[in-house]
């Protein structure tokens, strides 16, 4: 899903990622991953580097990491630093997954709810 930049403050791509990127080291806080990585995961789930642009091998996908401002109340409305985090595509899922769970059921729950909207339980 696009992410809706209005949420955001002024700054956000110029100011504000740049500081968290040089803030954090440029590595997922999670899993210790850097930004723009290539390489592919194997079977067990282990992220394997690459020299940039050589294929995985046969039956994996290569990708690029590309690492996340994040929001570690899971709510857009606190952009100060000690609210915003680095962390990897999926890092970033797995930390949102007990909300964008509670998402699903709710919009679920009420069809006509807005998903972007702002939940009671976010509130």
């Amino acid at each position: 899903m696009p992410i809706d930049y209005s949420n955001y403050p002024k700054g956000w791509h110029k100011e504000v990622r740049p500081r968290i990127l040089a803030r954090d080291g440029h590595q997922c806080r999670c899993c210790g991953l850097g930004n723009h990585l290539w390489g592919y995961r194997d079977a067990g789930g282990k992220f394997r580097s690459l020299p940039q642009r050589k294929p995985a091998p046969p039956g994996f996908r290569a990708f690029r990491i590309l690492l996340n401002v994040v929001h570690l109340d899971h709510a857009l409305v606190d952009h100060g630093d000690h609210n915003l985090g680095l962390m990897c595509q999926r890092c970033h899922a797995r930390y949102d997954k007990p909300i964008t769970a509670r998402q699903a059921a709710y919009t679920h729950k009420y069809p006509g709810a807005a998903a972007t909207a702002t939940l009671p339980f976010l509130s």
